[in-house]
C-alpha cells in the first residue's frame, strides 16, 4: 500500500487523488440514451477500510460494478516487471442486477467487468505499466467455499475466457494490453458483433489513457 499511495501521489495532482479519497473522483463520462453512466475512481464500497483503489461503473449516481487494484512491485507475484497492477475484487453490487442489464445494453452489450478491466489498462497505459495482475478464486480474502461456484465464475472463469492462465503462486498474469482472441476462434455470425465490442472496449481504453496523461500532476 505504501508503494501504490507514491505511485499515485506521484503521478496525480492532489486534487484528482483527495476526492477519489474522500468521495469519488470522476474518470469518463458513458452516458446514454438518456440514462447517466460513468466511472469514477475512489474507495471500494463497503471495503474502505482495505485500502484498495476502485473503478466504479455507476448508473444515476449509483456504484453498480467495480474493479480494485494496487499498483504493486512486481516481486509481489515474482514478475520480472518493476511495477503492476493487481486485481484484487470483481464485484457487482447486489440488487443492482437491473441497472447492469441496462448499461451492458447501453455500452454496445459491453458487460461491466471487462468495460472497467479496459479502464484499467488505460490507466496503467498512462503510468507506463506493462503487466497486470489477479488473485484467483480461492485467494480472495473474502472467498467462502459455500459460494465457490459463484466466486470461480467471476475470477478464474473470466479470466481464463481472456485467455489469461494462472502461475504456479495463484495468479493470473498478462501483459498489456490484454491480447483478443484470434476472431477465426470466434464463432461464426458473432465476429461482427465482436468486433464492435473490441472496438469500444478499446475506445475505454484510450479515453482513460488520455484522461490520466491530461491530469497527471506536474512534476516541478
Amino acid at each position: 500500500f505504501l508503494h501504490h499511495y507514491r505511485r499515485m501521489s506521484s503521478a496525480l495532482p492532489d486534487g484528482i487523488l483527495r476526492r477519489a479519497l474522500e468521495a469519488e473522483s470522476p474518470v469518463l463520462d458513458l452516458s446514454q440514451g438518456g440514462h447517466e453512466i460513468s466511472i469514477t475512481m475512489g474507495l471500494p464500497q463497503r471495503f474502505d477500510k482495505e485500502g484498495e483503489l476502485a473503478f466504479n461503473l455507476q448508473v444515476e449516481g449509483e456504484t453498480i460494478f467495480l474493479i480494485s487494484f494496487n499498483i504493486a512491485p512486481g516481486w509481489v507475484i515474482d514478475s520480472p516487471a518493476r511495477e503492476i497492477l493487481l486485481i484484487t475484487r470483481l464485484q457487482g453490487t447486489k440488487g443492482a442486477y437491473g441497472k447492469i442489464s441496462m448499461a451492458t445494453k447501453a455500452l454496445h452489450d459491453v458487460s461491466p467487468a471487462p468495460l472497467l478491466l479496459a479502464a484499467l489498462q488505460g490507466l496503467a497505459n498512462a503510468l507506463g505499466i506493462t503487466t497486470i495482475a489477479a488473485v484467483t478464486a480461492a485467494r480472495q480474502i473474502s472467498y467462502d467455499e459455500r459460494y465457490a461456484a459463484s466466486f470461480q465464475k467471476a475470477y478464474d472463469e473470466f479470466f481464463a475466457e481472456l485467455g489469461i492462465q494462472a502461475s504456479t503462486r495463484g495468479v493470473f498474469v498478462s501483459k498489456i494490453p490484454i491480447q483478443d482472441k484470434p476472431l477465426s476462434s470466434i464463432k461464426h455470425g458473432h465476429k461482427l458483433r465482436t468486433k464492435e465490442k473490441r472496438a469500444f472496449k478499446a475506445e475505454i481504453q484510450s479515453a482513460c489513457t488520455r484522461f490520466f496523461i491530461e491530469n497527471r500532476r506536474v512534476q516541478p
